[in-house]
């Protein structure tokens, strides 16, 4: 190999540990930086899990996801959608969407009401109490026709790992965090009622009313029609 052992004079490779980072190109302009940027990706977005009620309702027939679930009042919880395997991995939460396939275990029902029809005139076999991060127009009005309900909650990172791993808290869940409330920003969300919000007062009287042992949901719209005739 000679005197230089295969490094050449002098230079930078030729010293020890003169290695070059990966996209230096001596000293020039590098190519990342040459070609034009188109756009960008923002830092604090937090992607949501899509389910579609066609998917919940397959696994509800086929037995991997009971209609009874974990969380108050026999409520299905995002626990219950990881533990069944609607969805595998949860990062900041679920949102709920309607499906205009229809599946095997779909049937058609006459949804009365003035309002479009969800999912093309198909709705739910199944009632389902649903809580979820957020949840579109289209899965609410399916979800409450087939006598459902659906509830938007939010959950910070620390809440969220508190639901789906309570184990990790405790035995008898002594350690468990407060439940944070939304951000500012997220928090209009979750007080109104058209999203189903769970800080909202229609949802908050409901749940009071179910604490109390008063059957059947508040038909809420109704009272609001009403109220405006008078």
């Amino acid at each position: 190999r000679g005197k230089t052992c295969g490094r050449g004079h002098k230079g930078r490779r030729a010293r020890s540990g003169g290695t070059v980072k990966l996209g230096f190109e001596g000293g020039q302009t590098p190519f990342w930086r040459r070609v034009p940027k188109r756009g960008f990706t923002p830092p604090n977005q937090k992607p949501l899990e899509t389910v579609s009620l066609n998917k919940i309702e397959t696994h509800v027939a086929m037995g991997r996801l009971s209609q009874t679930g974990s969380g108050e009042d026999g409520r299905i919880t995002m626990k219950d959608l990881l533990d069944s395997g609607v969805v595998t991995k949860i990062k900041h939460g679920v949102k709920l969407v309607a499906s205009d396939r229809i599946g095997p275990h779909y049937k058609r029902r006459a949804l009365a009401g003035p309002g479009p029809s969800p999912s093309r005139g198909y709705g739910l076999a199944y009632p389902l109490d649903l809580e979820v991060t957020r949840a579109s127009r289209q899965a609410i009005e399916a979800v409450e026709a087939a006598g459902g309900r659906v509830t938007a909650a939010h959950y910070n990172r620390l809440g969220l790992r508190a639901l789906l791993k309570p184990d990790k808290f405790g035995d008898d869940g002594a350690l468990l965090p407060r439940r944070a409330r939304p951000p500012p920003k997220m928090r209009e969300y979750y007080t109104r009622f058209e999203n189903r919000g769970y800080l909202s007062v229609e949802a908050q009287l409901e749940a009071q009313l179910r604490r109390l042992g008063v059957e059947g949901a508040v038909d809420f719209d109704a009272m609001r029609r009403e109220s405006t005739k008078e």
